[in-house]
């Protein structure tokens, strides 16, 4: 799950934002589905200038398999099956059974959910169910978790592999000292210093969306 909802006006002018969109086209229907669905219930996405990163990302590493820590109903694993092919998967976990109901009833037969599963349950716990590497990790949860999330998931992600984070920015306020009582932005201002310090990680931060960073996974 990402937040704030529309951080992406403080980042990009909106001017430029709907120009770059319209350069895309007719895009998959399921986009819109989900992104009514989303803006039904106020559920916060991450966006398809975002997901457009993750999918093309996931194509340079040559990913065939991405796991979602903080899958929602499946808006980012859809960017990520588009990059993985047939043969792919994109596996995620969700605490909320309805997430995984509404996962299903959008997707319907769309030929992108047999590519994507998503687990009930906490992702780390799931993910620590699963045998072998994956090529790809987002990080998309608890905000104040970032750092120690990382550091799970990168025994498992092979080498040259990426962890990609979302809201990284935070509508901006990853740019100010936090309040003492604010967790979110304190933990995300932690996760910015530790991937741009740990030696076994590239990282930058692309200003999309609200804000998404591209870590790549070195030789030990």
């Amino acid at each position: 799950m990402s937040s704030p909802t529309n951080p992406l006006s403080s980042i990009l002018d909106g001017r430029v934002k709907e120009y770059l969109h319209a350069l895309h086209g007719v895009e998959d229907p399921l986009l819109d589905r989900m992104e009514a669905y989303a803006e039904e219930r106020g559920f916060p996405l991450i966006g398809r200038a975002s997901g457009r990163w993750l999918a093309w990302l996931a194509q340079v590493v040559d990913a065939r398999r991405v796991f979602e820590v903080g899958s929602g109903f499946g808006y980012s694993a859809f960017f990520f099956a588009q990059a993985v092919g047939e043969a792919g998967e994109v596996i995620g976990a969700d605490r909320d059974a309805w997430e995984i109901d509404a996962h299903r009833e959008i997707y319907g037969a769309h030929p992108f959910s047999s590519r994507i599963h998503i687990h009930h349950g906490e992702a780390l716990a799931v993910l620590d169910a699963l045998p072998g590497e994956f090529d790809v990790f987002l990080l998309d949860c608890d905000k104040a978790a970032y750092a120690s999330t990382l550091e799970h998931v990168l025994p498992r992600l092979r080498v040259g592999g990426l962890v990609l984070a979302d809201n990284v920015l935070w509508g901006g306020r990853t740019t100010q000292e936090p309040d003492q009582d604010d967790v979110s932005t304190q933990g995300l201002r932690e996760f910015n210093r530790l991937i741009h310090a740990h030696p076994l990680l590239d990282s930058q931060i692309l200003p999309v969306g609200d804000g998404l960073a591209v870590c790549r996974k070195r030789m030990e």
